[in-house]
């Protein structure tokens, strides 16, 4: 499956979602059948018009459809899941934000330097200092980010890869764990010393 069918797959699966959400089951169920029904999909016997049909939530491993699918996310969340070290990391998480998890009507599968400002405040990122246009191109040139047209970008392979599967990277890791240690050696002392 190629990159541009993979973001679709996910756009569709999140579309049904965000739709489908509201029904109820019986509901959910008449509108799939109709769609399936309208676009001739043939189905195997073992799924249709059965009580005990599978559930209708996706069931791919890939974290983007499942978090697609899971409701919105907040990018300030997903930064902190996310922990990017670098600019071009932080761009990345916002360019896979854009294109998986912002809210259906703000989806996109382009980033520009418009969006580097309030896409940073609102992940609590540090503003990058030099231009916003010289940090899409150095995105771009370490791999995580390709040229669409005149100032867009999208997200390539490689930063899907990277937001999707590598980051948290080990350090990150190892301070978020180093950090939460502490502060529970700390709140320990504390009620050690109020005993």
């Amino acid at each position: 499956m190629s990159e541009e069918q993979e973001d679709n797959l996910v756009k569709a699966i999140s579309t049904l979602m965000s739709v489908l959400k509201p029904l109820d089951q019986d509901a959910r169920i008449h509108v799939l059948e109709f769609i399936i029904k309208r676009l001739g999909i043939a189905l195997g016997a073992t799924f249709t018009n059965k009580p005990d049909a599978p559930s209708l939530k996706p069931t791919s491993p890939n974290p983007a459809v499942q978090a697609a699918t899971a409701g919105d996310v907040d990018i300030r969340s997903f930064a902190a899941e996310k922990a990017p070290h670098t600019l071009s990391e932080k761009l990345a998480v916002v360019g896979f934000y854009l294109a998986h998890l912002a809210p259906v009507s703000e989806r996109r599968d382009h980033i520009t330097s418009e969006d580097i400002r309030p896409f940073f405040i609102q992940a609590g990122f540090e503003l990058p200092t030099s231009s916003a246009n010289t940090a899409l191109i150095n995105a771009k040139n370490a791999g995580y980010l390709s040229a669409l047209d005149r100032g867009k970008y999208k997200l390539t392979a490689v930063g899907h890869n990277l937001v999707a599967h590598k980051l948290p990277t080990r350090e990150a890791r190892q301070t978020k764990r180093k950090t939460a240690k502490r502060s529970a050696a700390h709140r320990k002392k504390k009620n050690d010393r109020t005993s």
